[in-house]
């Protein structure tokens, strides 16, 4: 268990769910940004992506090992043209990053598709289907910065992407001041600028959701 670290996006999906309850704390639309921009960082880390300020630089255009990844990649393949992080963040946020990574868990049987029928027709969701492990990524960060270790680089964006997202108000509102000012100087000090701005695109455009909600 406590060896367990999935792809980037998936822990942020699993951060994202009531442990106990399988219950999403983030809208739709934020999980969706926040997805969105953990599978960019995935890409990052396959070495397939450059990021520099808002611009996307494909670095190569081999397949990735796995399908969600590869997915995405092959979209920025066909749509060479655009460039600008902040509107694959948009474009994948709409629905593209969610499905991607609820299939890949279901795939290796972390979440159940669940149906609940209504007066407007079925509503399908995808639950955590262990406690345990889905609460987990929250745990190892609270872990790393109760010990003041230091988080390795999934983990460090993860970090930044649950900051982003405001995911912090469920996953770190245990932690002391010192606490949380480790994980920020953390992020000031270690995360590569590629995904600094990654991070920094991520929290602008959850902002810009919530500003077009309350308007």
């Amino acid at each position: 268990m406590a060896t367990t670290q999935l792809p980037l996006a998936d822990d942020l999906y699993l951060a994202a769910h009531d442990s106990a309850r399988g219950r999403c704390l983030l809208t739709p639309a934020t999980l969706g940004l926040g997805l969105a921009a953990a599978l960019l960082g995935e890409l990052v880390f396959w070495r397939r992506l450059e990021l520099a300020d808002n611009q996307i630089t494909l670095l190569d255009d081999r397949p990735t090992p796995e399908p969600a990844t590869s997915a995405v990649l092959e979209q920025l393949l066909r749509e060479s043209h655009h460039r600008q992080i902040r509107d694959w963040i948009a474009f994948l946020a709409t629905g593209v990053a969610t499905e991607l990574v609820e299939r890949r868990l279901a795939r290796i049987g972390l979440v159940r598709r669940e149906e609940k029928r209504g007066l407007l027709g079925t509503k399908v969701r995808f639950v955590p289907t262990d406690p345990a492990l889905a609460a987990w990524p929250g745990t190892r960060i609270r872990i790393a910065a109760t010990r003041g270790e230091l988080l390795d680089g999934p983990d460090l964006v993860l970090t930044g992407l649950v900051l982003a997202t405001g995911l912090d108000q469920h996953v770190l509102v245990t932690l002391e001041a010192r606490e949380r000012d480790h994980l920020f100087d953390q992020l000031r000090r270690r995360l590569p600028a590629p995904l600094h701005h990654l991070v920094g695109h991520a929290e602008a455009a959850v902002g810009d959701a919530v500003m077009a909600r309350r308007a």
